[in-house]
């Protein structure tokens, strides 16, 4: 965890991480099945807390969840324009927000918390074809994202499949927590 007092990772030391957590587009796609069944999986299990907020954590599960659902859908979404061959056009680049060491979801990520399980896993399904496509490294079509700067398509599903596993692994110690193993 980051101190907070602590400055955040460079751009370069987050791309960096990413590459190295995974290497290939091969092993992307491997891990990115990997994470979207873990994350199914905990969605499931976190029914019995769905509202409560999670120990340590501003969200319940139910606001966990539908983030990392959102963040998903429009990554997918951008990856796929990416891979395409139509003009991009580029958001202005506003960094992202930190507190206390924390990145902060952007305003149009930041969830509701109002959807059922069975909403958001729906939601998360057809998720599933947009991010487990191949793509080649490619530094001519990149988008902005506001921890990392410019990424290509490739970049950017490495951040979904880290950002997947992370707010999995938070709502997995948020329910560890909840309800303690005897």
């Amino acid at each position: 965890m980051t101190h907070p007092d602590a400055a955040p990772p460079s751009e370069q030391e987050q791309l960096a991480a990413l590459r190295a957590a995974y290497p290939t587009p091969e092993d992307l796609i491997s891990r990115m099945h990997r994470e979207l069944d873990a994350l199914d999986a905990v969605i499931r299990s976190a029914a019995p807390y769905w509202t409560t907020v999670q120990p340590g954590r501003d969200w319940t599960p139910a606001q966990e969840a539908e983030h990392t659902i959102v963040i998903n859908e429009g990554s997918g979404r951008l990856v796929r324009l990416m891979l395409s061959d139509k003009d991009i056009r580029q958001p202005p680049e506003v960094p992202g927000v930190y507190r206390d060491g924390k990145r902060q979801a952007p305003s149009n990520t930041v969830p509701t918390g109002t959807h059922t399980p069975e909403e958001l896993l729906a939601r998360h399904a057809a998720t599933r074809d947009l991010l487990t496509v191949h793509a080649p490294a490619n530094p001519q079509r990149r988008y902005y994202h506001p921890f990392m700067g410019p990424l290509d398509a490739l970049d950017w599903l490495r951040m979904a499949a880290y950002q997947t596993r992370h707010h999995r692994q938070a709502i997995e110690r948020g329910l560890a927590a909840l309800h303690p193993a005897p």
